[in-house]
């Protein structure tokens, strides 16, 4: 149970790796190849045949999360087997409480889409059922390759989540959920804390630009200190 001494509020908290780098007080890495990027002022996440994955020190309750990517030249494929952006504890493998962009391929069908494209919003139940939600998002090339930015972002309410890129809306998922998985057993996310998460963990070679983090601005959250 937290109490409101382990609980404060904060307006907002600026992630700049043009300023901090690669912070080991903020990042915990998962491997030693997530670096800070010092051509591009951006914290590289994984790279052509490497891997890379962190989590922050920091958990947040609610708030508006948005990062802004520099994302590999191609489209999300089946050589992708984890890319993730956003809210998860990877300690918990029910992922309780997780929210988050998936460009990991995932030929599961049927709990939200019948489709196999590889890019979703993802939101997954407090309960300890492992019940997950998904909306599958129609990839833009327009998003990767060169110096683009792409800003995917989550914004966490008391009813559920809202996924946008550059500021449209792709996903909501809770109580206003408009996918065919909206089980009444299924539980938002009101007092799990989530870590920041970036995860590529593939080995995909077909890629000729690293992802990189460009900034992480969070907004309106609650942070667990």
């Amino acid at each position: 149970m937290l109490n409101s001494e382990e609980i404060s509020l904060r307006d907002r908290l600026v992630y700049d790796p043009y300023v901090k780098g690669f912070d080991s007080s903020f990042w915990k890495g998962d491997t030693a190849n997530l670096v800070n990027d010092t051509v591009r002022n951006a914290i590289r996440i994984g790279d052509t045949g490497l891997v890379g994955s962190a989590t922050s020190y920091s958990q947040y309750l609610y708030g508006d999360f948005e990062f802004t990517l520099l994302l590999d030249s191609t489209t999300p494929d089946s050589n992708d087997s984890e890319r993730i952006f956003g809210l998860m504890n990877p300690g918990d493998s029910l992922r309780r409480g997780a929210a988050y962009f998936s460009l990991s391929y995932d030929t599961t069908a049927g709990d939200s889409s019948d489709t196999t494209r590889p890019f979703y919003a993802v939101m997954h139940s407090e309960i300890d059922s492992g019940l997950r939600q998904r909306v599958p998002i129609q990839w833009d090339t327009a998003w990767s390759g060169g110096a683009r930015l792409t800003r995917l972002r989550i914004s966490w309410e008391a009813d559920g989540y809202t996924f946008l890129v550059n500021d449209t809306v792709y996903a909501t998922l809770g109580a206003r959920d408009t996918s065919n998985n909206n089980n009444s057993t299924f539980q938002i996310n009101t007092s799990i804390p989530q870590g920041i998460r970036l995860s590529n963990r593939s080995l995909d070679t077909t890629d000729t630009n690293s992802t990189a983090l460009k900034l992480l601005a969070i907004r309106h959250s609650r942070v667990v200190v």
